[in-house]
């Protein structure tokens, strides 16, 4: 039998890192639902995404890498949502 490496393993990488993925998930979703829901009245986030992607940055410092970056990844991407649900980027 071989034994792990060391590290941590996906998952507890993922759970290291809930919150900053919680969060990117969060400001990802949110803005699309609602304009499905409400037909044209939009949702999102100016601050949320930015506490995502400290908490990404505070879980990669901690060794969770992989799951910091996809908190990291979720987080900028929602950021994105929030920056063209108001209009600042694509117009």
């Amino acid at each position: 039998m071989i034994a792990a490496a060391g590290g941590l393993s996906i998952g507890a990488q993922i759970i290291a890192a809930r919150s900053s993925i919680i969060v990117g998930v969060i400001g990802i979703v949110v803005p699309i639902v609602t304009v499905m829901v409400t037909g044209g009245t939009v949702v999102y986030f100016y601050i949320l995404p930015i506490f995502g992607i400290i908490y990404g940055v505070r879980a990669m410092t901690r060794g969770a890498v992989i799951g910091g970056g996809i908190g990291v990844v979720l987080n900028v991407l929602a950021g994105l949502v929030s920056l063209v649900s108001s209009g600042l980027i694509g117009g």
